[in-house]
């Protein structure tokens, strides 16, 4: 049970990770066509601010492309924990 608990953790932060970049890239290529006082940025349902000036629309992409990476290598480290306990027996 501990070990399908492990690999749900790792699935989720792989999937979260991918979400964050896919989330990232649509900012990165939305900079380009803001209309009016800026976009909303929304993630998982959520609103994080409802009016992002075009100039900061490439930090908040920048800023989810980092907490992609982040639970990524989160991810890999779990797996490798795992890893080096087989390994250990």
């Amino acid at each position: 049970m501990r070990q399908l608990s492990r690999w749900s953790v790792v699935a989720l932060f792989i999937l979260f990770s991918v979400l964050l970049f896919s989330k990232g890239l649509d900012l990165w290529f939305l900079r380009s066509h803001v209309d009016g006082d800026g976009v909303g940025v929304h993630f998982l349902g959520m609103e994080l601010n409802d009016r992002v000036p075009a100039e900061s629309i490439h930090s908040y992409a920048i800023g989810f492309f980092v907490f992609g990476l982040i639970s990524f290598i989160m991810a890999i480290v779990l797996i490798s924990l795992r890893f080096r306990q087989v390994n250990r027996r």
